[in-house]
Parts: C-alpha cells; sequence; structure tokens
C-alpha cells in the first residue's frame, strides 16, 4: 500500500482500471489533527508517549487499531531531531512518520488480512487519531 491523500485528477481515463481496482488495504482518510493540541510553532503542545530519544531522534509510541476482534499493535514512529522545535516534533514530522510506519507495516497486515481503522499517538495520557482509514 502506497497511501496518500491525493486522488487522481478525473480526466486521466487511461488509468481509470487502476483507480477503480479495490485496494487490498483502507487508505488513510482525513487527517484528525483538530484534535490533536499543537503550539503556534506547530509544534505538539504536550507530553508525548516517547519510546526512546538520541540526539539523532526522537521514537514516539502509536497505536494501530483494526476492524473486528484484532487486538491494536504498537508502531514506532521514527522522528529526525531536525524535525524537532526545542525537543517537540513537529505536527508534519508527526505525519510522516505515521505514513512511514503505514508503509512498513502494510504487507504484515496484508498477509494477516487485518483491516487497519486508525493510527493514533498518546498525548498527555489520551490518545488521539493521527490517521483515520476509509472502510
Amino acid at each position: 500500500m502506497s497511501p496518500t491523500l491525493q486522488h487522481p485528477p478525473e480526466h486521466e481515463h487511461d488509468h481509470a482500471e487502476v483507480r477503480d481496482a479495490p485496494s487490498p488495504l483502507p487508505q488513510p482518510a482525513a487527517l484528525a489533527i483538530d484534535a490533536i493540541p499543537f503550539a503556534s510553532d506547530a509544534t505538539v503542545a504536550g507530553e508525548l508517549d516517547i519510546a526512546f530519544s538520541t540526539h539523532k531522534s526522537v521514537i514516539v509510541r502509536a497505536q494501530v487499531d483494526f476492524a473486528g476482534d484484532t487486538p491494536p499493535m504498537e508502531v514506532a514512529l521514527v522522528i529526525p531531531r531536525a524535525h524537532c522545535r526545542d525537543g517537540q516534533p513537529l505536527l508534519s514530522a508527526l505525519q510522516d512518520a505515521a505514513l512511514a510506519a503505514i508503509d512498513r507495516n502494510t504487507h504484515g497486515w496484508e498477509a494477516a488480512g487485518t483491516t487497519p481503522r486508525r493510527l493514533s499517538i498518546q498525548m498527555n495520557q489520551r490518545w488521539y487519531a493521527l490517521y483515520g482509514f476509509a472502510g
């Protein structure tokens, strides 16, 4: 799966069969950034659940919830320090890291037949959906 939020232009009839083909996994839908507290400098405004931190990167714990009885799965969002301000990740860096985590795990989800519903991060001891999946 190659998640994207952009749709191909309607006038590209050569690719209609690709556009209409069913996707094996739901694609990420709208970002839920309105629910995530962030500061005026575009960094997250709260305490993230940090799994690991070095001088080069911050690893934020995230969780993918699935449809049905499949238990949630923890995933790591790897954010370069260059995309942080005063130790806090930029919201855009969290989004990029979430898409990378989705790309890393898609094959396993397809092989297991699981359907992701949302990818969430924990901040200030509360879960916030960063991505929701359509379908």
